[in-house]
């Protein structure tokens, strides 16, 4: 009976031991083994890295790598702001000379004739392959005004337009325009890489008059336009969208239908007064046909593009035949978009837009929310098309010189004036505009003395 006794007490010990081992065995192989679910990966689109909370952070964070040494980026940059040091006195004073064009500019923009919808033909005349709004727009201010301010007829998800929230908004008369709803403050500075964050939709209102005031006549009609939700948009939203509407407090919300939409992500009016941009929309005889950058980004900080270290990266790109310079304006109209963007800190445009089976059509200036995140850096890699192809527009050029001494941001906040939503800029915001013009003076004197005057600038017949 003893001899029975001790015998089970040793076998339930070694099953205990042994229990023990196989659990602790277990433990270690998970915890040196990858997982092998897939279900907790997580892919973020470029645009919306910003949506990651600090705890998925931590969850997916990936380890720390070595930052790749972008080459032709650093030695170009270093020569631009050692040239910024060394600008001549010219470049820091005012030329009355833009007064012209300003004045030119804001009789424009005054209402000249009673809203009326048959404006939108005036509109859609003034559409051609090289130009939006034409040099001289005597109605331009009526037909802000009227986009201001005609009735929502139908409001529908602009789904098929990109993956941030907007709607395709219908206006008394058929025409359509893409309303971008407001997400910050004027005064919030955004964060991160150059392309982080949500559209801005100041920023769209502010790009399309500096469009015009720098002569790149290339940016959609847009107007910064207050909406009541509840009276305006939800009677007349299609189902789908009126979905995604809901009340949080005294505030009417909605999320929309896009790629990044969800309940996880809406946008909220004031009560039910929401602020945003309005953009016309193109005539419908005009498609567009989309083309990837050749200076598109990664958007992987461990990874570099071709472009960033590759000095002579231009030199390939025109061996393109759509590239080349006797092929067409395509390469100067690159150029001049890279130095708006820069201007406006743009450092989004992976693609652009031309019109389809148009002859030497110019590439749109379209999606311009991205700019203005952040009035205190400048991302001068924005500018590669330039320094590194070293050719621009002698009346681009020209153009740009008529606003030295801070007269860009005088005349820009000048026109901004007449915005329904302004102030449509901060001071530090227009201030930067200032300083990046004399970062863009910088880049042309280095390529001066690099290549010379007459190989830099370029007498082009296609503006």
């Amino acid at each position: 009976m003893i001899i029975r006794r001790t015998i089970l007490s040793l076998t339930a010990l070694f099953v205990l031991v042994l229990t023990a081992n196989v659990y602790f065995v277990y433990v270690i192989v998970e915890d040196r083994s990858p997982s092998v679910q897939t279900s907790n990966e997580v892919v973020v689109n470029h645009e919306d890295r910003n949506i990651i909370t600090p705890t998925e952070k931590k969850r997916y964070a990936k380890p720390k790598q070595k930052p790749v040494y972008r080459n032709a980026t650093v030695a170009a940059i270093q020569k631009i702001k050692q040239k910024v040091l060394e600008l001549s006195s010219n470049y820091h004073k005012m030329s009355l000379s833009y007064k012209k064009v300003l004045g030119q500019l804001l009789e424009d923009l005054r209402p000249s004739v009673e809203m009326s919808t048959e404006l939108w033909r005036t509109a859609h005349k003034w559409v051609g392959a090289r130009e939006i709004v034409p040099e001289r727009a005597p109605h331009l201010g009526s037909v802000l005004r009227t986009l201001c301010s005609t009735k929502i007829i139908k409001a529908e998800n602009a789904q098929h337009h990109g993956t941030q929230l907007k709607l395709m908004l219908t206006l008394l008369g058929n025409q359509r325009a893409v309303f971008k709803p407001q997400w910050y403050s004027r005064s919030k500075a955004i964060g991160g890489p150059v392309y982080a964050g949500k559209d801005r939709h100041n920023a769209e209102v502010a790009a399309f008059h500096l469009s015009v005031l720098l002569g790149l006549r290339r940016s959609p009609l847009t107007v910064g336009r207050k909406v009541n939700l509840r009276r305006e948009v939800m009677p007349v939203a299609t189902s789908d969208l009126l979905d995604t509407f809901y009340q949080e407090g005294n505030n009417t919300c909605f999320y929309g239908v896009c790629y990044f939409c969800g309940p996880n992500q809406p946008v909220c009016a004031q009560k039910d007064l929401m602020e945003g941009a309005l953009i016309l929309w193109l005539p419908s005889e005009y498609k567009l046909k989309k083309h990837r950058s050749p200076w598109q980004r990664t958007y992987k900080p461990e990874a570099a593009a071709r472009w960033e270290l590759d000095k002579d990266y231009c030199k390939k790109i025109k061996s393109v035949k759509l590239y080349h310079p006797s092929s067409g304006p395509r390469l100067l109209d690159l150029i001049d978009a890279a130095i708006f963007d820069f201007l406006i800190d743009n450092g989004d445009r992976h693609h652009y837009d031309v019109f389809e089976n148009v002859t030497n059509s110019m590439v749109l200036l379209l999606d311009n929310g991205k700019g203005f995140g952040n009035p205190h850096r400048d991302h001068l890699d924005i500018l590669a098309p330039l320094y590194q192809c070293c050719m621009l527009r002698k009346s681009t050029w020209d153009r740009l010189q008529l606003f030295s001494g801070n007269a860009l941001s005088i005349a820009l906040e000048a026109l901004l004036q007449h915005s329904h939503i302004s102030p449509v800029l901060t001071s530090l915001h227009l201030k930067a505009l200032d300083r990046r013009l004399l970062s863009v003076f910088a880049t042309v004197e280095v390529c001066f003395e690099e290549r010379g005057r007459n190989k830099v600038l370029v007498y082009d017949a296609v503006r």
